[in-house]
């Protein structure tokens, strides 16, 4: 009777072994499938802090999951064992507190530093343009000729005027938008200033790193470079409605003489009649 009751216990150690190290073999084949999308903006210090994490993390679940397996695999129920226990071990913890600390303080510093840099001001050259985030949609104004913005009032929102545009403001004669569509210049500091004209949404560029919330009269902003020449997606991180889903627009990044050429022909439509 003793054998047998003690079969069951020998597979389900080796059971539960196996499937601990089948669920790591996974993580692993879906890492490498499901990689982030390619880098196209000056952010790739992000990208390294992220790698270096990742890395961190990475070992530490593999170790520790294969020796979990392993210890229920080799100190499964035999007949006769008796297990053993100990209370605490002022050492080991020394050692895991301050081996953790050696590995999370580069790590918080070296993200401070990134921090800051993403929120740093933008250099004086940078390219401004408003992003207004709006059920389901996203609308972009350039300044046009002049470079200032025509002021904008809430009250003035209508289907003839999405945006709001004060017609009394002389800087917004040449003002222009689309939407759906934001057209940059490659290699070029972009300033995005950032509004919502009803709930919460968030400004995410995948390829570019760059992700910020857009609030209800709260004015927010990012900056970024592009580095390549290419058609990208602008989605809505931020559940905001039934059509979330199809809140998204299109980014094109030309170079520096199709952008100036595209820019002329949509101001000399924005200006005629």
């Amino acid at each position: 009777m003793g054998d047998q009751n003690a079969k069951p216990h020998v597979n389900h150690g080796m059971a539960m072994a196996l499937s601990i190290w089948a669920i790591i073999l996974i993580s692993v084949l879906f890492f490498f499938k499901y990689q982030v999308p390619e880098l196209a903006s000056d952010r790739s210090g992000l990208d390294t802090l992220y790698y270096v994490i990742l890395g961190i993390t990475g070992v530490a679940y593999v170790l520790v999951q294969f020796f979990l397996g392993f210890y229920i695999w080799r100190f499964r129920h035999r007949e006769g064992a008796k297990g053993s226990h100990w209370h605490e071990s002022h050492r080991m913890e020394m050692v895991w507190t301050l081996g953790t600390a050696v590995v999370l303080i580069p790590i918080v510093f070296s993200g401070l530093v990134l921090w800051d840099r993403v929120q740093a001001a933008p250099p004086a050259d940078a390219m401004v343009i408003e992003a207004v985030g709006a059920q389901f949609q996203w609308d972009f104004r350039y300044p046009g000729a002049d470079g200032e913005f025509g002021e904008f009032r809430p009250e003035l929102y209508s289907l003839s005027n999405p945006l709001g545009i004060d017609p009394e403001d002389t800087a917004s004669a040449d003002d222009f938008f689309r939407t759906n569509q934001l057209v940059i210049p490659v290699n070029r500091p972009i300033h995005l200033r950032l509004r919502s004209k009803d709930i919460q949404h968030a400004f995410f560029l995948p390829n570019f790193r760059v992700k910020q919330d857009v609030v209800p009269g709260m004015a927010t902003s990012v900056t970024f470079t592009p580095t390549k020449v290419g058609e990208y997606e602008i989605a809505c991180a931020e559940l905001c409605g039934l059509g979330h889903y199809r809140m998204r627009a299109f980014l094109s990044v030309m170079s520096e003489t199709d952008f100036q050429n595209w820019l002329s022909e949509q101001a000399a439509a924005a200006a005629s009649p």
